[in-house]
């Protein structure tokens, strides 16, 4: 289901520890590998420092160069330090290479993890963005 306009969704354990029972609940797709309450980041001093980008199933590879350069904006810009990208495995190759065509603009703690499978848990006050929302800014910084 692609997204129309940039939605953060910060994982804040003082709100709530209970985990959205729908993807009406915020809007955002049901992840495994994302726990915790949603809300608005509000102070970024109290946020993890970690970007987890999460790539849909029905996502387009033509879109993975403006994907990945949307997401190491995203990054930047938030002053985050981390740039985690979750996705089915099919699309991990296609994600590597336009990753590799920018990889001097990728944070250092850059990594891709496998939806479902992946083996270490992000944090539940990790700022998450899905990949419309990085795709938008990745297309606007590719026409400028």
């Amino acid at each position: 289901m692609p997204m129309t306009k940039t939605q953060l969704d910060s994982h804040f354990a003082e709100v709530s520890e209970e985990p959205p029972s729908t993807v009406q609940d915020t809007g955002l797709p049901l992840h495994p590998e994302v726990r915790g309450a949603t809300g608005i980041i509000q102070d970024l001093s109290t946020a993890f420092t970690v970007v987890t980008v999460l790539v849909e199933e029905d996502s387009d590879p033509e879109d993975f160069p403006a994907l990945i350069s949307g997401a190491a904006s995203s990054a930047r810009i938030l002053g985050m330090d981390e740039l985690h990208v979750i996705a089915p495995a099919r699309h991990l190759p296609k994600l590597a290479v336009a990753a590799a065509e920018i990889a001097d603009e990728l944070p250092e703690t850059f990594q891709f993890c496998e939806a479902e499978t992946c083996a270490h848990e992000h944090p539940e006050d990790a700022t998450v963005l899905t990949a419309g929302s990085v795709l938008s800014l990745g297309r606007k910084l590719a026409e400028s």
